[in-house]
């Protein structure tokens, strides 16, 4: 029987229970599917622990890969900042979750039955993808298309775990070198350097320089990549402006690769012979990684200021007059 003095306190009382009831359903439902995933992640980490291990032994002895062990911390860090809205509309995804988890399989058949012939490198990167997309799978058919897309940074960034091929390693180096080089060239003319340039090999007085891969300073180019992706994706709200940052950090990792072979050119010829064997030549890459980072700080400050302007104006314009 209704209470007759208090009917308008009743009815929200009971409203704010079935609020209760209902947030309780829902966490509940959240840590079943938790639940559901991790045991999903446990299955395959069991699966395809033989590669898991050969991928950490290969992050641990190959230069160019020291950023993999970095990228699953990186990837959880950033799922938890966005947690509330990633789970904000959890639902199982069961067409879009089966349609990615088949591509996988198929390509970690395709590496079983070596259809496809790859370097041991490049095998180890198929096995990689085909986990990483079975992560992916398993992320939408416990929680739905829709959390996917609020998560698709911190799950596409996974991709960063899947190994380099070596023929991908080799063009990306070639064209680091060969744009290290010629811009190098410009600025040893530019500062009144005497020198003649053929292919890679620059002649200066007293000393040739070789424009070798391992002037490529592609490990430190890759380091600053990934960390202009995570700045795009802290500072900047736009695809394009995002887009348009990671098109930009392309000609400063060459000015950097540039300015440290001039910088070891000009200090061997005028200061000591030892800087060519020395620690700005075998170790400088971070010195030079955080030139990079300081070109790239303004131009991120200068968008983030472009977008907040963008949004001031938007909020600032008069509201169309009522007919």
């Amino acid at each position: 029987m209704l209470p007759q003095r208090y009917p308008l306190e009743f009815v929200a009382e009971v409203r704010k229970l079935g609020e209760s009831l209902s947030t309780i359903d829902q966490q509940s439902e959240l840590f079943r599917r938790h639940l559901g995933f991790t045991l999903f992640l446990v299955g395959t980490v069991i699966v395809f622990w033989t590669f898991l291990q050969s991928l950490l032994r290969y992050s641990l002895t190959n230069d160019i890969a020291t950023h993999m062990i970095l990228v699953v911390p990186v990837s959880a860090y950033l799922f938890y900042l966005k947690r509330k809205q990633i789970f904000s509309n959890v639902r199982t995804g069961i067409v879009p979750g089966s349609l990615l988890f088949l591509s996988a399989v198929i390509l970690w058949w395709l590496d079983k039955q070596h259809v496809i012939f790859l370097e041991l490198d490049g095998e180890l990167s198929l096995v990689i993808l085909a986990v990483v997309i079975l992560w992916m799978s398993g992320f939408i058919f416990f929680y739905g298309p829709h959390a996917f897309v609020k998560g698709c940074f911190p799950l596409l960034f996974l991709l960063f775990l899947v190994p380099i091929p070596a023929l991908l390693i080799e063009k990306i180096t070639f064209f680091l070198q060969s744009g290290s080089a010629t811009v190098a060239f410009g600025m040893l003319k530019l500062f009144s350097v005497p020198v003649l340039k053929q292919g890679f090999v620059m002649h200066l007085p007293t000393l040739d320089i070789e424009v070798a891969k391992q002037c490529s300073g592609i490990r430190s180019s890759l380091i600053l990549f990934i960390t202009t992706l995570l700045m795009g994706q802290f500072a900047l709200r736009s695809a394009w402006r995002k887009l348009l940052l990671i098109l930009c950090v392309v000609p400063i990792l060459i000015f950097k690769n540039a300015a440290r072979i001039v910088a070891l050119s000009l200090l061997s010829i005028y200061v000591d012979r030892g800087f060519l064997h020395g620690w700005l030549h075998t170790s400088g890459g971070i010195l030079f990684y955080m030139l990079g980072l300081a070109i790239l700080i303004p131009i991120v400050v200068a968008f983030r200021n472009s977008e907040r302007g963008k949004i001031a104006a938007r909020q600032l314009q008069p509201l169309p007059p009522v007919l």
